[in-house]
């Protein structure tokens, strides 16, 4: 398939899924957001007085109300009418659209100006990330920031083989694309672009960011994600 019947695809599959997506996510998020993804990314966005945040890839916009609770100005947009859909039904003040981001022409009607972008699990669900760098780096204010959150491309990877005796990873360095499951319950399996971590930085310093910061969030549970980072989150700024 060639990248616009992938995207066709990968959208319908959203679709399909967002009802028991917003199901299992409900109106705050499950462990993984609320434990390994928010906040980190809280931290490192560091959102000031008056600054205007842009949420990629919203889904049910667990995220983004979060964020209006604390008096900051939200837009938010998923590819998913679906997802756009169930988002409002959560109320909150965020400004919705529905705008695929592999798409630079839909990514421009939502302004020229932001200080402040987000991205969280959803760059690895994309199967081109260029539109995406290109229009942040064009409108994130001088002062502002791009802080995304992907599985972890080296611990939790579709060449990740999880053994007693530890880790088995094969292929790790390879772009490629997959598809399997992150809901048992979800009806279509979706899409999963892998990327290796040094393809996330020729991206930032292709679009003229720098990488200043870089967690790798671990759950305190006892169990595997505990010594290992599930997750990996970057936060970029302007140069």
């Amino acid at each position: 398939m060639d990248q616009k019947e992938i995207n066709q695809k990968n959208k319908a599959i959203w679709e399909a899924n967002a009802k028991v997506w917003d199901e299992k996510m409900g109106e705050k998020g499950n462990d993984w957001h609320l434990h390994l993804i928010a906040p980190p990314t809280d931290t490192l966005l560091d959102l000031q007085p008056d600054d205007h945040l842009l949420d990629v890839g919203c889904g049910n916009g667990i995220f983004a109300r979060r964020i209006t609770e604390k008096g900051f100005k939200v837009t938010a947009f998923d590819f998913s009418e679906e997802n756009i859909k169930r988002a409002k039904t959560h109320g909150g003040s965020v400004d919705y659209f529905v705008i695929d981001a592999t798409l630079r022409e839909e990514l421009q009607t939502l302004g020229n100006s932001f200080d402040k972008v987000v991205a969280n699990m959803v760059l690895m669900d994309m199967p081109d990330l260029n539109p995406l760098f290109k229009y942040v780096s064009d409108v994130l204010t001088l002062e502002g920031s791009f802080v995304f959150s992907i599985q972890h491309p080296a611990f939790n990877s579709e060449f990740v083989d999880f053994q007693e005796e530890g880790l088995l990873i094969k292929n790790y360095i390879k772009n490629s694309t997959s598809k399997g499951v992150a809901l048992e319950e979800q009806p279509e399996e979706q899409f999963y672009f892998h990327r290796p971590i040094s393809e996330y930085s020729k991206l930032a310093f292709k679009y003229k960011f720098v990488i200043d910061a870089i967690e790798e969030p671990v759950f305190d549970r006892g169990d595997l994600f505990s010594k290992i980072p599930p997750v990996i989150i970057f936060r970029l700024r302007r140069r």
